[in-house]
């Protein structure tokens, strides 16, 4: 019966830790996007994190403050993608009290991180070992890239570039970071990510960043399948073009002079003819008779 038990607690165990893994495991898709700014269709069929979702991240609050005050309203979401030579990332950063803390600063200091800023932390040589981390880092207003870490020069060598966008809810920030080596189908890498919120009271750290001592905290992506390329939708045929109308050219009008035909004689009525040969015959009466007068005479 005890033994009973102790497999059942053992297996318990098992499935609690294989549940705390998957809480913070990714596997993220195979696509190169264009690094403008703008998400490419592919990343929202990849993995994502949002920033308060990684371990001992509090929401609503950053974990340092140059003015005390770590609370934030602040927000953001990472996503991953990757190819053979790049890990490419996309964060969406909702912040509506966004300010420049000045080209003099951004572009003249070695680590600006005190303005509106994003930092991707990653490990991808020894997983267990924090001190091997590279961070790389986007300001919003200069573009300026900047990062530090054991393999940074290297990474900017190979081509690692990153791009930063204001939009009507905050601003984006894309990076694609050359991996010294290469990426293969299975390789794990493990990331945080970290938004710093500048304002006229300071700098508000909000996320997590890779130290020695919290390795086993961190978010793991896989690397996985590829991800089709979305075919743009065929377009509609063009209407065959009707044939040309000729226009019908009308009949030349030729003036035809209207004849009015003469109105035929009107036939006597009978009545009238009987009077009329009445008349007649007693003028024919009447000469008779004065003809023999006159012989008489």
């Amino acid at each position: 019966m005890k033994k009973t038990v102790k497999t059942i607690l053992i297996l318990t165990l098992a499935v609690l830790l294989t549940l705390s893994v998957s809480a913070k495991t990714g596997n993220i898709g195979k696509f190169t996007p264009v690094i403008d700014g703008d998400k490419d269709a592919a990343y929202d069929k990849s993995f994502s994190y949002g920033i308060f979702e990684q371990e001992e991240v509090t929401p609503g609050e950053g974990f340092y403050s140059t003015y005390g005050d770590t609370e934030t309203k602040s927000d953001a979401r990472a996503y991953y993608l990757w190819d053979d030579k790049f890990l490419y990332v996309f964060v969406e950063v909702k912040d509506n009290t966004l300010t420049d803390a000045g080209s003099d600063y951004v572009l003249d200091v070695d680590n600006p991180w005190e303005s509106e800023a994003v930092e991707l932390w990653c490990l991808f040589e020894d997983l267990d070992d924090g001190s091997l981390f590279n961070k790389t880092s986007i300001e919003l207003f200069s573009n300026r890239f900047w990062g530090e870490g054991a393999n940074f020069d290297d990474m900017v060598a190979l081509g690692s570039k990153a791009i930063a966008k204001k939009t009507a809810t905050g601003y984006n920030a894309e990076f694609a970071l050359a991996i010294p080596g290469g990426l293969k189908d299975g390789q794990q890498i493990k990331v945080t990510l970290q938004v710093n919120d500048f304002s006229a009271d300071g700098t508000n750290a909000i996320g997590k960043q890779i130290n020695a001592n919290n390795t086993d905290e961190l978010i793991v992506l896989v690397l996985g399948a590829e991800i089709a390329a979305e075919k743009a939708p065929a377009p509609e045929p063009k209407p065959e073009p009707e044939p040309e109308k000729i226009p019908e050219t009308p009949a030349p009008v030729i003036d035809v002079p209207v004849v009015t035909p003469a109105p035929a004689p009107a036939a006597p009525r009978t009545g009238d003819l009987t009077i009329l040969l009445s008349v007649i015959s007693m003028l024919g009466a009447s000469g008779m008779l004065v003809a023999k007068n006159k012989k008489r005479s």
